[in-house]
């Protein structure tokens, strides 16, 4: 029941807003408000009628009405999710219209509950662009207001949040803006209390809780007596004082922070409990977070975070917490080279700047946005968001037998500077994107994949540059914002969303391993200070899996290790023949499956089906392969043929793969499936999809045979010819690699290949 004119004042107020309501303190607000619109602590999306109180159809979460601006935001934001193409087209002129003037006429409009009620019970994307407004106008404009008064307890937020959805938060005469001013002026001394919580009003120490107490007092006054002509009619406004003795009540009960429940009065003024259906907030509102380091630069020591890196605790793996137990196996795949462009994954993006001098061709998404400008970037990479990943594509994934994705987003989706080539605006698309997700029955690994300064100098990062990451405390504390903006997303998708990968990648080559873990640690504590209902995904840093222990901390619950097994980035590796390739599938993942058994659990977040490196920009933009000996420190081909060209099985158009080809893919595949399936947490392949790189190409393998489906059918069986040129020992293959290699030499060799990506 929102005044007039909220549009603007909102965005405003919003801008400051750091939503410091999370997890059930958030939920437990939303589901008492939820109580005074609706009757119930249930969020009806599918809500809708004509109140006639001036405001044309009221209608969803949080009484989005025709006749203000907030209806028409929903179906604007629900049209920026599907193209625009859906049933409230027909009436968009007609909405604009009445948003525009305040009307409270319904004519045009013949539909319109018929069309909101279906698509809140059906549609995910409906529900979220409800969501997406209600925090946009109402939540975060509350939660910036009481950041600025310094209100600690969720029973203040709460009430301001409420007193924003029924007054708005426009600058109108009864607006959260003016009660809050006026209860703020009427202190001219110190008031004292004994709520803990001290604020600072007109330059008087105010206790809380007294201040609340006459917040209340004020938005009572402007119930009864409404200052706007516009809130006025009927009387309306005096008959819904039950909103505020119910948080009196609450207050009396000396309820000040929401945990798994809180106490309050119905509609009807009767006592009921609220109960949180969000993982628990933290016992105390955290204070400002602290820096991972006490001075930025080279050599910076991150300060002793006091916690054990022990991995004997057995209750930490996989199989412990909440929604999260008895999970079943991940299935997934990623959703990789949409939100952080990589040119392997879509040359063509890349192959504009052919014609360039070799020094100005992009290498990545910074230098690729720094060569065409934020404007010809924008507008480029926002037709890639919009086209490259599809409705269809999950469906068709879904239907193969994956139950997850992994999503890559860089930081700058998030925390980005004026100073930096990125462009911004991906998180519509990936909220659409999670819509989907949830329509065909999939879970959401949400990954941050680049951080700045890059935390390991590829392209994967976004910049491929000398890594800078740790080296800067700025850096450290836009990866924590973007990854706390990253959580917020997924609390708000918490219905789909159930993994979080703090940092994809992290390299310790540049780093010691103690600093990676401190950020972890911090990592940890800020996530779970929001959720504790997701998995905490970190990765191995490529460390050995002999040496993870470094990197896990025992305190931490609904924790996993991100593995990626790849064997065409190591000079040794890419010699093995076939049949090598398949047996080292084992022995690359014996520490895997003995660090899984005996700490937290192991998903491999990334692995392929290629064992060769010829494919177009693998190694980077501009660089060539080790299979053939075109890449950069490679003085020979290092393919296990004496012939090696990157044609024909190995040059990236499927329609020339022979058939025994095709059988190999599907062996190797199914041989890294029956370790990664069967005795780890699970797997996602790397990459959903790509532009002429097949053996990298989930949706292409499925259709071509060589990925299976879910439940697997029947191995294809080896068709190559004893003596086939390809039948070397692995021993023999890398020592000629090598040169004149040892067998310890090639062990080792083997040991390292283990913790070896670069994709």
């Amino acid at each position: 029941m929102k005044a007039l004119g909220i549009l603007a004042s909102a965005v405003a107020l919003a801008s400051a807003a750091s939503a410091t309501l999370c997890g059930c303190s958030k939920d437990t607000a939303l589901r008492i408000t939820n109580v005074y619109e609706n009757g119930d602590t249930d969020f009806h999306y599918d809500y809708c009628e004509n109140l006639k109180d001036g405001r044309g159809y009221t209608a969803g979460i949080a009484g989005f009405c025709t006749g203000t601006a907030d209806a028409w935001e929903v179906i604007k934001v629900y049209h920026s999710l599907t193209g625009g193409k859906d049933a409230f087209s027909p009436m968009d002129a007609v909405l604009a219209k009445y948003a525009d003037s305040g009307s409270a006429s319904t004519s045009g409009l013949k539909n319109y509950c018929t069309v909101w009620e279906k698509l809140g019970k059906t549609d995910a994307m409906f529900r979220r662009a409800q969501k997406t407004v209600r925090d946009r106008l109402y939540y975060k404009p509350s939660q910036s207001a009481a950041d600025k008064l310094g209100l600690k307890f969720d029973i203040s937020r709460g009430q301001l949040y409420d007193a924003g959805i029924q007054h708005g938060t426009d600058s109108d005469a009864d607006g959260l803006p003016a009660m809050i001013a006026e209860t703020s002026k009427s202190f001219t001394a110190d008031k004292p209390g004994t709520s803990g919580s001290t604020l600072t009003v007109n330059g008087h120490k105010v206790d809380e809780i007294v201040w609340l107490k006459a917040f209340i007092a004020v938005r009572e006054q402007h119930l009864k007596h409404p200052k706007e002509k516009d809130n006025q009619g009927g009387n309306y406004w005096a008959q819904t004082l039950y909103r505020t003795k119910s948080y009196t009540y609450a207050i009396n009960q000396k309820e000040y922070m929401f945990g798994a429940s809180v106490s309050i009065l119905d509609n009807d003024g009767k006592p009921m409990t609220v109960k949180c259906a969000q993982p628990p907030s933290p016992a105390a509102r955290p204070s400002a977070r602290p820096g991972l380091f006490d001075a930025g630069g080279a050599g910076a020591t991150p300060a002793d975070s006091g916690t054990s890196t022990s991995t004997s605790n057995s209750n930490n793996n996989i199989r412990a917490g909440g929604r999260l137990a008895d999970m079943g196996v991940i299935r997934g795949t990623n959703i990789g080279g949409v939100f952080l462009i990589e040119p392997f994954i879509r040359p063509s993006l890349f192959d504009q700047f052919n014609a360039s001098a070799a020094a100005e061709q992009p290498v990545d998404e910074w230098t690729f946005s720094a060569a065409l400008g934020k404007a010809e970037a924008r507008r480029q990479l926002e037709e890639h968001w919009d086209t490259f990943v599809t409705r269809e594509h999950l469906e068709s994934m879904a239907a193969s037998g994956i139950n997850w994705i992994r999503i890559p987003i860089g930081y700058w989706a998030f925390n980005l500077t004026a100073d930096e080539p990125f462009v911004d605006g991906q998180i519509p698309y990936v909220e659409r994107l999670l819509g989907w997700a949830q329509d065909a029955g999939l879970k959401v690994e949400l990954d941050l994949h680049g951080a700045p300064g890059s935390q390991n100098g590829y392209d994967n990062s976004g910049h491929r540059v000398s890594p800078q990451w740790l080296y800067s405390r700025a850096n450290v504390d836009r990866t924590l914002d973007a990854l706390q903006k990253m959580t917020e997303l997924a609390v708000e998708w918490s219905d789909v969303v159930y993994g979080i990968q703090i940092l994809n990648e992290p390299s310790r080559w540049k780093w010691p391993v103690s600093d990676i873990l401190k950020f972890y640690n911090e990592a940890y504590e800020l996530v779970r200070g929001m959720t504790d209902d997701v998995y905490f995904m970190v990765h191995d840093t490529f460390l050995s899996p002999s040496d993870w222990g470094m990197l896990v901390n025992a305190s931490w619950a609904n924790a996993l290790m991100d593995t990626h097994i790849y064997q065409m980035f190591d000079n040794y590796i890419v010699t093995l023949n076939e049949s090598a390739h398949i047996d080292m599938v084992a022995t690359m993942a014996e520490g895997v499956t003995r660090f899984d058994k005996a700490s937290i659990g192991v998903v491999v977040g990334e692995f392929s089906a290629a064992t060769h490196d010829c494919t177009r920009y693998i190694n980077g933009f501009g660089r060539g392969s080790r299979w053939d000996g075109t890449l950069e420190g490679v003085d020979h081909p290092l393919c296990p043929f004496s012939s090696c060209t990157c044609t024909g099985d190995y040059g990236g158009n499927y329609t020339q793969f022979s058939a025994e080809y095709k059988a190999f893919l599907r062996r190797y595949v199914d041989a890294q499936l029956d370790v990664y399936d069967k005795q780890l947490a699970g797997w996602f392949y790397w990459n959903f999809r790509t532009e002429g790189a097949p053996e990298w190409d989930y949706m292409l393998g499925v259709e071509q045979g060589w990925i299976p489906k879910f439940p697997r059918t029947a191995v294809p069986p080896d068709t190559r010819t004893e003596g086939d040129a390809s039948d070397v020992s692995i021993v023999n293959l890398v020592s000629r690699a090598a040169g004149r290699l040892s067998l310890a030499a090639a062990a080792a060799a083997v040991a390292v290949a283990a913790a070896l990506v670069v994709v």
